[in-house]
């Protein structure tokens, strides 16, 4: 039996192989470098720095600022108590007890030794209000002094700071002992009773040379 003929065959397959044929060289004459990777930049060479940039670039640290140097507080000085190198004519001997119960009473006396006359002796008493109480004439406990014993007169009295002065008529003699100021305890404690501000006259009013002990003394206060 005879096969009918397929006059169209043909043609189809040599389209087909036509196409593979232009398909196969568009693939081999797509650029090779195409998926190689892009060269890196050419960097610049570094210019050399000039002589003076080393030391720009680092720049030596700032000196620290000099301090000035500690100047003594004025407010610092030494006390003005006169303290004569040679005894005086008028000789003061100032004494205190070394200690006192709380709500107890104690003179400051002062022994006077003086080798011409003399008219009047001036003093400043300083002590810590908060300790002891300086006591005014009327609260003066007489029963520890002798009796018809002369003592300093109060002149001024106040918070810390008490003004005093002892007045010989003429033609007497000091005393040996007199009472300078009569304190209070108040409270327990350690202080300090300074005397300060002497002066020692005649009946003239001519200052008289003088020494003294004792003008600052502490007091242990249970």
């Amino acid at each position: 039996m005879t096969r009918p003929s397929r006059p169209w065959l043909l043609p189809v397959v040599c389209a087909v192989l036509g196409i593979a044929w232009v398909l196969w060289l568009a693939h081999d004459s797509e650029p090779a470098g195409e998926h190689a990777s892009a060269p890196a930049p050419v960097l610049p060479a570094a210019t050399p720095s000039p002589p003076g940039a080393q030391a720009d670039a680092n720049p030596a640290k700032p000196r620290p600022e000099a301090r000035p140097a500690t100047v003594p507080s004025s407010a610092a000085r030494a006390p003005d108590i006169a303290r004569p190198s040679t005894p005086g004519p008028a000789q003061l001997a100032f004494q205190s007890p070394a200690g006192a119960l709380v709500g107890d009473s104690f003179d400051v006396h002062v022994a006077i030794n003086a080798s011409r006359p003399i008219a009047r002796i001036g003093v400043e008493v300083f002590f810590d209000p908060t300790l002891l109480k300086a006591r005014a004439l009327e609260e003066i406990d007489y029963g520890q002094r002798a009796t018809g014993e002369r003592a300093f007169r109060i002149d001024e009295i106040g918070e810390g700071r008490a003004v005093l002065t002892l007045v010989i008529k003429a033609g007497e003699l000091p005393p040996n002992s007199a009472p300078v100021l009569q304190f209070e305890a108040l409270a327990p404690g350690g202080t300090q009773i300074r005397v300060e501000g002497i002066s020692v006259t005649d009946a003239s009013g001519r200052a008289v040379p003088w020494s003294a002990s004792g003008q600052e003394s502490r007091i242990s206060i249970n």
